[in-house]
């Protein structure tokens, strides 16, 4: 159209939240430090102009996508999984599907959380309150579980659905790491052992 202004290189013709899934992927696979900024802009699919035009810094986006994930991605799988289940059935649920899910694209890479926790969080504070958040919420989601569990008398009633919760939560993360080294499987499946007894 005559006399329009044709848009400058560097305003933003892409779409964020799905840069930010390409970004989410692509530090999962490699780790924050060993992504580099060419594999970053290539992953992402944008320009160097276009980055900076939208995002501070690499730090910015591995915030962003560890706060996205934290917020949307990983509540929403727990739940997924636990979904239609009893209370019992859905912890245990969790714990297998961390197993069965490492044969997966992304599975073997572990969990984009814990990972960040290991590696980002105790040099960047913005990070590690994410880290914690996410956490908090994993504790409260299967305390939750445990005190649907005892109403319907599936848990003694002498649990604590708080204390459990947090145990639940500490060997969750447990499993992860273990799947992110690329434990053996029969260790991995220790660690849905003990659970069980746990809530014996």
């Amino acid at each position: 159209m005559e006399g329009s202004i044709p848009p400058m290189p560097w305003d933003k013709q892409f779409d964020v939240d799905e840069a930010l899934d390409r970004a989410k992927d692509i530090f999962w696979e490699h780790g924050y430090g060993a992504t580099s900024m060419e594999m970053l802009l290539k992953a992402m699919r944008i320009n160097r102009g276009s980055f900076y035009d939208t995002f501070k810094s690499k730090r910015d986006v591995m915030i962003r996508t560890l706060r996205r994930y934290s917020a949307d991605d990983r509540a929403s799988v727990i739940r997924a999984v636990a979904a239609g289940k009893s209370p019992r059935e859905a912890i245990t649920a969790v714990f297998r599907g961390m197993i069965d899910g490492s044969r997966g694209s992304q599975g073997r890479h572990g969990c984009f959380l814990v990972n960040s926790a290991l590696e980002v969080a105790p040099q960047d504070e913005e990070a590690s309150q994410i880290v914690r958040e996410g956490l908090r919420d994993v504790e409260r989601f299967f305390a939750e579980l445990i005190r649907a569990g005892q109403e319907k008398g599936e848990f003694p009633k002498q649990l604590d659905p708080t204390e459990m919760g947090r145990t639940l939560m500490n060997q969750m993360v447990g499993l992860m790491v273990l799947v992110r080294s690329k434990a053996p499987k029969s260790v991995q499946e220790s660690v849905v052992n003990q659970v069980s007894t746990f809530l014996a």
